[in-house]
């Protein structure tokens, strides 16, 4: 099988379905960003301890989910593939959890004091173009609930950026 299918050539692609749309369609800019975000979580992977590197790894796969959710507008796409909300949950207690080793902020904190926490800044500021291209769309059930997900993981990557400061 080829990697090219020549299908996309006159700027359309198809949606999870089988839908045609075009490529600047906020669903592809959604699956797009989220996907530029993984790249630089790849990147951040390769520079941190295990620990961390797990969790980046369970991020990632997550996002793979969150894609699929994306990259279709059906209904009933949506409803036979439950985002859970334990996901969100999940995230909340790592955010906690690097928070509580953290000093309190005091001041506007600038990216790059070190190369991890630049690459944490980048993928936060990904992460927020993604979560505003998510709002352009009507969100289903399970997207809203992915759309938590993204917004509380800028909030882990600002968080993991402090813990690399």
């Amino acid at each position: 099988m080829k990697v090219y299918t020549k299908t996309g050539d006159k700027g359309t692609t198809s949606l999870i379905g089988g839908k045609r749309v075009n490529k600047t369609d906020n669903h592809l800019e959604i699956y797009g960003t989220l996907d530029e975000l993984s790249s630089f979580i790849g990147l951040l992977k390769q520079q941190v301890e295990p620990t961390t590197q797990q969790d980046l790894q369970r991020i990632q796969e997550t996002l793979v989910l969150i894609n699929s959710l994306f990259a279709n507008d059906s209904e009933q796409w949506d409803n036979t593939h439950p985002f859970d909300q334990a996901a969100v949950t999940w995230l909340e207690a790592a955010i906690d959890s690097i928070d509580a080793n953290l000093p309190p902020i005091h001041c506007f904190l600038l990216p790059g004091t070190t190369p991890n926490n630049a690459l944490c800044n980048i993928c936060r500021c990904i992460c927020r173009r993604a979560e505003r291209n998510i709002y352009k769309i009507s969100l289903l059930t399970n997207q809203a609930i992915a759309a938590t997900y993204i917004n509380r993981l800028s909030d882990y990557f600002f968080t993991l950026g402090r813990k690399y400061e």
